[in-house]
């Protein structure tokens, strides 16, 4: 009898050190703002519009989420499952995804972390792996005018049924990558995964910090659906940017070349959805401490052509002005400004739009 109850008593001490308690925390955020927006379509017939709306997520996308893990020996159980939506009517985002921004559970130890799930791409400036946060004061947001995707041939996307992997840091150096068995499962519903009739998608990325300054080298590669694009070549981009704190400014700045893309920012709609371009783009941007809050600026332009007419020409440039002033660790203020344009040079249209806004930040 006392055998067993030494046996419990030791078996028991050994599973609570070798199993920790898990632990679960709920966040999110809510950013609602009013915008302002002069658009200009410059086409035939077709006039200008202004318009004044309540906007979501003008400068962060909104989210609730659920995240945890759990340790089991060396190793941790983790997950995270965030959903995006629209805080002025409450809609789901991601095409009415529950967990549209982030679905995936991951193991790490001392080798580091694999991810398998919905996840954005290391080529993003979201989601847990997304390294191009450091090189853009500006997010994938802020309406028209300040998002840094427009300068690159890349959308920032999410992808479905992807494996990833994140080394630990080591002196600073940092690495990523993902592949994506099938993009959209919810647009491509008939096409099995990793075949050649479903789009597919790769992406790796370098990442060294070290005191002031930070460095990225990303680049992503496409594989498009042999039924949906049947004459359509393979489409990749290579970014390459980063910061350096000066004290006074924190600047940025990136550079990207691609080739054979389908996925890029088109905000006034320009751009055939079967045209591929290729081209180059590139930002600078600043973030300066400024009235105990943060001013952001960003110029950023992006040269491209139709890959199989290279007289077709496409151009865009943005620019935009913005600053936030934190209450708290939680809530914050904003306002931004910009302008935006797209040309095509083999009709001479011009679309444009200036944009300006403010709103409220919360987290919790």
């Amino acid at each position: 009898m006392k055998k067993s109850l030494i046996a419990a008593a030791l078996l028991g001490t050994f599973a609570a050190s070798a199993f920790a308690a898990p632990s679960v925390t709920l966040y999110g955020r809510i950013d609602t703002s009013l915008a302002y927006t002069h658009l200009n379509a410059d086409k035939a017939g077709v006039d200008s519009t202004d318009t004044v709306s309540m906007e979501s997520g003008f400068s962060t996308g909104n989210r609730w989420g659920l995240t945890g893990t759990e340790d089991i020996g060396n190793a941790k159980v983790g997950f995270v499952l965030e959903s995006g939506f629209n805080s002025d009517d409450g809609a789901s985002g991601q095409d009415g995804r529950l967990f549209g921004r982030e679905a995936q559970v991951n193991v790490s130890g001392a080798y580091g972390t694999l991810y398998a799930g919905r996840i954005a791409s290391v080529v993003s400036d979201s989601g847990s792996i997304g390294y191009l946060g450091d090189v853009s004061a500006f997010p994938s947001a802020f309406g028209i005018v300040g998002n840094q995707a427009g300068s690159t041939g890349s959308a920032y996307a999410r992808y479905d049924n992807t494996i990833a992997y994140q080394t630990p840091a080591f002196s600073g150096l940092q690495a990523a990558a993902l592949y994506s068995f099938k993009a959209d499962s919810k647009k491509d519903t008939t096409s099995r995964e990793n075949s050649a009739a479903a789009d597919r998608y790769a992406g790796a990325a370098l990442r060294y910090k070290a005191g002031k300054a930070a460095v990225v080298l990303a680049g992503d590669y496409t594989l498009y659906s042999n039924t949906t694009y049947k004459d359509q070549d393979n489409g990749y981009s290579v970014i390459l940017g980063g910061n350096y704190d000066f004290g006074v400014a924190k600047v940025f700045a990136k550079a990207t070349y691609f080739d054979n893309q389908l996925n890029y920012v088109d905000s006034f709609k320009l751009i055939p959805d079967t045209v591929a371009l290729k081209g180059w783009g590139a930002e600078l941007s600043t973030a300066v401490p400024a009235f105990g809050g943060t001013v952001l600026a960003t110029v950023g332009y992006r040269d491209a052509k139709d890959v199989d007419n290279s007289a077709t020409k496409f151009k865009r440039w943005n620019a935009a002005l913005g600053y936030a002033y934190a209450f708290s660790k939680r809530t914050s203020v904003y306002a931004a400004a910009g302008y935006a344009q797209e040309k095509a040079d083999s009709n001479g249209q011009k679309p444009s739009a200036a944009q300006a806004g403010f709103g409220l930040v919360h987290k919790f």
